[in-house]
């Protein structure tokens, strides 16, 4: 009588004993991980010169004081050409259900702190300089 109760109805097991968590392949954290890599490889392509030598460090979040009314998303180290970005603010803050726009806004993130290293605006690590 009691594998009837955790058979419901004949209809067996309902759901993965990992729950959603390794359902798309992998944590969140991990996917975090592989856009920011992708990212941080295509700009380290299309500007060779000014950031080739760029790292990008993950940490889950910054130190905030105690009047702070903004938390931030990223921050640079311009003397080591380092980029971090803080996880938990990017994934947690600005929260969207669609996969693809929760893509872009990690990448956005790693776009303006990499131009943000070397003066420029994001869309010019996107588009290049000129707009022909």
């Amino acid at each position: 009588m009691s594998s009837a109760r955790r058979d419901r109805h004949g209809r067996g097991v309902r759901h993965s004993l990992t729950g959603s968590l390794y359902r798309s392949g992998g944590s969140s954290q991990d996917q975090f991980r592989l856009i920011v890599a992708s990212a941080v490889e295509y700009i380290k392509e299309h500007w060779p010169e000014e950031l080739g030598n760029m790292t990008a460090l993950i940490l889950d979040a910054p130190i905030v004081g105690v009047n702070s009314r903004y938390v931030k998303r990223w921050s640079i180290r311009k003397e080591s050409k380092t980029i971090i970005l803080y996880r938990l603010p990017i994934l947690r803050l600005d929260t969207s259900n669609n996969p693809n726009e929760e893509r872009i806004r990690i990448e956005h993130h790693v776009f303006e702190a990499a131009a943000a290293l070397i003066g420029k605006e994001p869309w010019e690590l996107i588009f290049g300089d000129d707009e022909s």
